[in-house]
């Protein structure tokens, strides 16, 4: 039986499913053929990104010029997308109308004299098997087993670099579909989470957000001792609370910081009633101007201009974010 909570997809087959990502661009039959044509040849369509980062044992997939690139962005916006409305409104990142800037924004919270706790869960994407998948497909969403699998079969690809012989399979870090799995997945987890901060943090403003694999926890008037036995009960919960996915975080990550700091989190400072851009940002904008200065060719600085002028609306968005007071 379905869970309330979770989407109503109610997939029973491969022609349900072409069915559904159809449109007057890509008829059915046309669907069909583009369902048949990757399942062929699924392990032809996709390659590792040149962004994947070996070393830290995370790795990029991309199926960009490939039919399956094609698919994918139709299972996530046919599929997956028309349920973002039932997404709890902690949660942020590959979502509609949910971006990191709000999610920084959130931090913020009503009362003042914050601090923030920030957690990474290590090798998120990599840590979600297709069983998994094929649970949230089949179980949470009242998908027939048929349609579950050929689902998990799209979504995720042989563990390690390609061509590593890897039997396991995982969800692919890079695929369109992944940060909305990734989410459903383990919405559970997330929930508990929830749950327990605003439990443990009661009467100090909590704020939790979870933006893909990166946890921001922020509480008004709350000693440094209570956020560390609030860290330590997530990284309990993100372990230990499923025994079937278990999501160890990264201790170098993981800190407890008051907003005095001004912590960044999400690549944003987090200060008093305001965001602006964090440490990266800031060293990318004043390259941006050096190299403007030097440039020789107009082409050259056409390019940079238009970095620049991104980077000034960037800084825009900051300080227009509506921020509680």
């Amino acid at each position: 039986m379905s869970d309330l909570r979770y989407p109503q997809i109610n997939l029973e087959s491969k022609n349900e499913l072409a069915k559904r990502i159809s449109d007057r661009y890509l008829p059915y039959s046309e669907s069909l053929k583009l369902i048949n044509d990757c399942l062929e040849n699924l392990d032809h369509y996709w390659y590792d990104s040149r962004a994947s980062e070996p070393e830290k044992e995370k790795f990029v997939r991309s199926a960009r010029g490939k039919p399956l690139a094609e698919l994918l962005k139709r299972i996530n916006l046919a599929v997956l997308a028309p349920y973002d409305r039932l997404v709890p409104d902690f949660i942020f990142g590959g979502l509609s109308y949910r971006n990191h800037v709000q999610a920084a924004a959130n931090l913020l919270g009503f009362q003042k004299k914050r601090t923030l706790l920030k957690l990474d869960i290590s090798r998120f994407f990599e840590r979600i098997g297709d069983g998994r998948i094929f649970h949230f497909f089949n179980k949470k969403c009242g998908c027939s087993v048929r349609a579950s699998r050929l689902l998990s079969k799209i979504c995720c690809v042989p563990k390690g670099p390609k061509g590593s012989g890897e039997v396991s399979k995982t969800l692919a870090r890079g695929f369109a579909t992944s940060p909305r799995l990734a989410v459903w997945a383990n919405l559970d987890i997330f929930l508990k989470i929830d749950l327990t901060v605003h439990k443990m943090l009661r009467g100090h403003d909590p704020r939790l957000v979870v933006f893909v694999d990166d946890i921001g926890i922020s509480a008004s008037r709350v000693e440094m001792s209570k956020m560390q036995e609030v860290k330590e009960k997530v990284i309990d919960i993100l372990q230990n609370y499923d025994p079937n996915q278990t999501l160890p975080v990264n201790q170098d990550k993981t800190k407890v910081i008051p907003f005095q700091k001004i912590p960044e989190h999400l690549g944003i400072k987090l200060g008093r009633n305001k965001l602006s851009p964090g440490k990266k940002t800031q060293l990318r904008m004043k390259n941006v101007s050096l190299l403007l200065g030097e440039a020789k060719s107009k082409k050259e600085r056409d390019r940079l201009m238009i970095k620049k002028q991104a980077y000034r609306q960037y800084k825009r968005q900051l300080s227009s974010v509506n921020i509680p007071k």
